[in-house]
């Protein structure tokens, strides 16, 4: 039985209808400036856009390759095409669907993984390692942000989640690469395993039984130092990648590009934007970029400009081109069965 929303989703649909609300109360109030803005989109430098588009393909490519990574420590070999479209596909549903799109974003790659090869342990813990190894990345990108603008705060706050997050990692890692987990902790992961199943509609039968598969699923996932390395080099480079759209697109409209505060800004909007409040930030991730450059001393029109354009590229593009892959996935399924059956001999 499919349950309903959580409390959670319902508080976050809440607060994602207020804060959608709020941004349509500032676009009337503020239309003046708005169309101000968009005419400087309508008229860019159209020499800057190929590279903007290039920068974004980059960026959506990086984060392929490091799953890729991921999975190859496993024994998976994956091709760039498949996993490129299962990137895309993903943040698709991430990025649009209310409330649980980054659930469902997660629960698709998962599927696909498995599709593409992965057994269940080594498909769950490459999605689990491979978010956690981009959310490092961005905290990497928010301290060269501080550091580089001079804002001590930022840079030691970013730094304190960055040693955190590693050393609740290395922690992790050292507490579930045992072939068992202790007595304390395996009766609370059963429970927890047994209550996300039944929110997924997939019971499991033997929650610890299930827990000891994908702790024996873990021992797959060994990576050297420098295949670790190079998954933090791709987790940092999918969001500098992303910062450089930024960057183009300020370009492209005019404008002054605030280089020392570039990462900062743009770091800080990411931040906001992963909250979770409104799918794919929208509102939220536009409103910080422009009170952001505005600070900088960009003029209000021109950064509300760039930033517009920096959304249409790496978030809409990216967004209408995931859904059309993934329009692609589901058809080449009932096509590829088709094929099947026809050419069975009568």
């Amino acid at each position: 039985m499919v349950k309903g929303p959580t409390r959670g989703h319902r508080v976050r649909g809440a607060v994602s209808l207020v804060t959608v609300g709020a941004f349509v109360l500032i676009i009337v109030t503020k239309r003046t400036a708005l169309a101000r803005s968009l005419g400087h989109v309508g008229h860019p430098h159209w020499s800057w856009i190929p590279l903007a588009v290039a920068f974004e393909l980059a960026s959506m490519g990086t984060f392929a390759l490091m799953q890729r990574q991921l999975l190859g420590s496993g024994g998976r070999l994956v091709s760039h095409r498949p996993m490129m479209a299962t990137i895309l596909a993903a943040n698709a549903l991430s990025v649009s669907v209310p409330v649980a799109g980054p659930e469902l974003g997660a629960a698709f790659t998962f599927r696909r993984f498995k599709k593409l090869g992965a057994d269940t342990p080594l498909a769950s813990w490459t999605v689990l390692v491979g978010g956690l190894a981009s959310w490092v990345g961005g905290i990497v990108v928010l301290v060269a942000g501080g550091a580089l603008s001079g804002n001590a705060l930022v840079t030691a706050v970013a730094i304190t989640a960055g040693l955190l997050a590693v050393a609740a990692g290395a922690v992790g890692r050292a507490v579930l690469g045992r072939p068992l987990l202790p007595p304390r902790l395996e009766r609370p992961a059963a429970w927890v395993v047994a209550r996300v199943a039944r929110l997924m509609s997939r019971p499991v039968d033997d929650p610890p039984q299930a827990i000891r598969n994908w702790l024996k699923g873990l021992e797959s996932l060994r990576l050297s130092w420098p295949e670790w390395t190079k998954v933090g080099g791709y987790g940092v480079a999918n969001w500098l990648a992303d910062a450089g759209v930024l960057a183009i697109s300020i370009l492209a409209i005019g404008a002054p590009v605030p280089w020392r505060a570039l990462l900062l800004v743009y770091g800080l909007a990411m931040v906001v934007g992963s909250l979770g409040i409104t799918p794919g930030g929208i509102g939220l991730v536009e409103g910080t970029l422009c009170v952001g450059l505005v600070s900088t001393g960009v003029p209000a029109a021109l950064a509300l400009a760039a930033v517009l354009l920096y959304r249409l590229v790496s978030f809409w593009l990216v967004a209408a081109v995931g859904w059309l892959v993934l329009l692609y996935l589901r058809l080449e399924r009932p096509a590829r069965a088709l094929s099947l059956q026809g050419s069975v001999p009568s």
